[in-house]
């Protein structure tokens, strides 16, 4: 009898340690690093494990979880057997406040709606009756005072009706206007918070009893991060004055509740796969070919953003007449090659309206405003205006000085071998709502070589350009850049890091105070005839003047015609201290002026072709 006892006792014990237990996980969200497309969340649990085999689920997860990415680990020595990643389709998404009132709002409207409809359908019913039945005293005739009567009360109702019907009519534009746009804010509302249904479940097993210390990591969709800058320029004998912005989105489905923030300038999208090269097929140089093409055709770069400067991602930028079209990325960034002069482009994005815009080479900033989909507002922050905060330390570099007027937040750059890490001291909250947070990172000072530019053949107008050399130091992205110069906004430009050599140029805007202008000298141009050919003289001047109180540096450019033929010869060329390109036909000046100082410069030439062909030089 013991030993059928002992039997039965060691049988139920080994059934109880054989039986999985289920376990729910409380996470919260510890850290989180923000890709320039992406992000990857890291939660952590405490969860009280019983020996044998336990099911941990771990729910609430991000409906933009990547499950390939999942990764778990423990601070206990457990058999990890496995971690299955699945939708929760049963669980339902909780409903805050502000959306209750949505969806309250929008029930009303609709109430009111359908009972103004049947209204305007009694009112038109009536409206029949009356027209229908305008025959009155039959065979008989009716009295005069009869008629009278009754022609005022048919006239006095029908008028009633008419303007009822309108009233309504109003109402029923006014409150379909209203269940559009609530329609539509419902629309970003519920993809705000809470909108998870993801579930990791890890079968573990352990021999014995304790409190495990899990660290649950995954990637999520629908987040990421853009550099933007300010550049500052009081004078032109002062460094630049660079303020560097992290302009920081998600719209995950889950809510980063006071957490610190980690910025990568890595993207795990990104192709992992070396390229390989192709063959390289020769064919011979067709000069004209090159010529004609040269100045027909450029490259576009540009964002396009709302109203409030966010990125719109996936707008799609139509190249009219040519057929190149791309789409926005994340941070709302396009490029387009090989395009003529004189184009349109054409913008679209969902719930914005369409917009075109003249294409012109070089960057361009293309606003959408909104359709029927509301915006959210951009919600800055991120910046100290009192009291000292530590700055990034670059390198060690001499040439680094931190701003004392703005402070920036507190950050640390680590670098690793793909890519930088910027780390905020400070915690954040970010909604799960596609708003952007701004967040200064990093504030510092750089030595330009500032330069004036022009091609008064084309623009007399000099360019104000400022050349960061050893930019390399200053760990900058490429991003979109707002310019202003002694106070006043001059406008945006990008930063193309990308395609950057070892020095950085950027174009602050005109400046008025060095005046540039070209005429023809019609004295020395003339046009002669000898036997079978005709030649055409020009020559014209170049006046620069500094109006400015400093000195100035200031490159001119101008050109010569270049024959792609021997029926036209170019001869007589004179450019006094110009260096002159012999395949481009392109003039370059260096001068250097004194405030107050003018200096004019010539450019001349003369070609030489057959009298019966026609040439443009003008």
């Amino acid at each position: 009898m013991r030993i059928i006892l002992f039997l039965s006792a060691m049988f139920f014990y080994f059934a109880a340690q054989s039986q999985v237990k289920k376990l729910n996980a409380e996470t919260t969200i510890q850290n989180v690093t923000i890709f320039s497309s992406g992000a990857r969340v890291e939660r952590t649990a405490a969860v009280n494990v019983a020996s044998g085999r336990s099911e941990i689920f771990f729910a609430g997860l991000s409906n933009q979880l990547d499950q390939h990415t999942v990764q778990l680990k423990a601070d206990a020595n457990i058999t990890l057997l496995s971690v299955q990643t699945t939708r929760d389709f049963l669980s339902e998404r909780k409903i805050e406040q502000q959306e209750r009132e949505f969806i309250d709002r929008t029930n009303a409207l609709k109430d009111q709606s359908d009972l103004d409809q049947k209204l305007l359908e009694v009112c038109k019913n009536e409206e029949a009756m009356l027209i229908k039945n305008q025959t009155i005293g039959g065979q008989a005739g009716v009295k005069t005072i009869d008629l009278k009567d009754a022609l005022e009360f048919q006239r006095q109702r029908l008028t009633d009706l008419y303007e009822k019907e309108l009233e309504i009519g109003k109402r029923l534009v006014s409150e379909q206007h209203d269940l559009e746009r609530n329609k539509a804010q419902m629309q970003e509302i519920s993809k705000k918070r809470d909108s998870i249904n993801y579930v990791v479940t890890a079968l573990i097993e352990t021999k014995e009893s304790r409190t495990v210390n899990f660290q649950l990591m995954y990637n999520v969709q629908d987040a990421g991060w853009y550099p933007t800058y300010d550049v500052r320029v009081r004078e032109i004998t002062e460094p630049l004055n660079v303020l560097m912005n992290a302009n920081v989105f998600q719209r995950s489905g889950e809510t980063w509740k006071n957490v610190p923030l980690q910025l990568s300038t890595g993207n795990p999208n990104d192709n992992a796969t070396p390229s390989s090269l192709q063959p390289w097929l020769l064919g011979f140089y067709d000069p004209s070919v090159s010529v004609r093409s040269q100045g027909s055709q450029g490259e576009i770069s540009g964002r396009v953003a709302n109203e409030k400067g966010e990125p719109v991602a996936g707008a799609t930028v139509t190249a009219e007449g040519c057929g190149n079209v791309v789409t926005t990325d994340n941070n709302g960034y396009f490029k387009l090659h090989n395009m003529p002069k004189g184009g349109m482009l054409l913008i679209s994005a969902v719930g914005y309206n369409s917009r075109k815009v003249k294409a012109v080479t070089g960057y361009i900033s293309i606003a959408l405003t909104p359709g029927s989909n509301a915006l959210d507002e951009v919600v800055p922050t991120g910046y100290a205006l009192q009291g000292k905060v530590a700055g990034v330390q670059i390198s060690n570099s001499q040439k680094y000085r931190k701003e004392e007027s703005i402070q920036t937040v507190s950050v640390a750059t680590q670098y690793q071998p793909t890519a930088v890490i910027y780390r905020t001291d400070d915690k954040y909250s970010l909604e799960s709502d596609g708003k952007t947070t701004t967040i200064g990172i990093k504030q510092f000072e750089v030595p330009a070589i500032y330069d004036y530019y022009s091609a008064p053949k084309i623009d007399p107008t000099a360019y104000l350009t400022a050349r960061v050399i050893n930019w390399q130091d200053f760990n900058l992205q490429s991003g979109e850049a707002s310019l202003y110069f002694e106070g006043t906004y001059l406008g945006k430009t990008y930063i193309d890091l990308a395609s950057t050599a070892d020095t950085l140029s950027l174009s602050l805007g005109k400046d008025n105070g060095v005046r540039v202008s070209r005429k023809l000298l019609k004295e020395y141009s003339s046009k002669k005839f000898i036997g079978s050919n005709r030649t055409d003289e020009r020559q014209y001047e170049i006046s620069v003047r500094n109006a400015k109180p400093v000195p100035v540096n200031i490159t001119l450019v101008d050109q010569v015609p270049v024959s792609v033929t021997r029926e036209i010869s170019v001869e007589d060329v004179k450019a006094a201290e110009a260096q002159i390109d012999k395949e481009s036909g392109i003039a370059t000046w260096a001068v250097s002026l004194l405030p107050g100082q003018e200096k004019k410069l010539e450019i001349g030439y003369s070609v030489k072709y057959a009298k019966d062909r026609k040439l443009v030089l003008d």
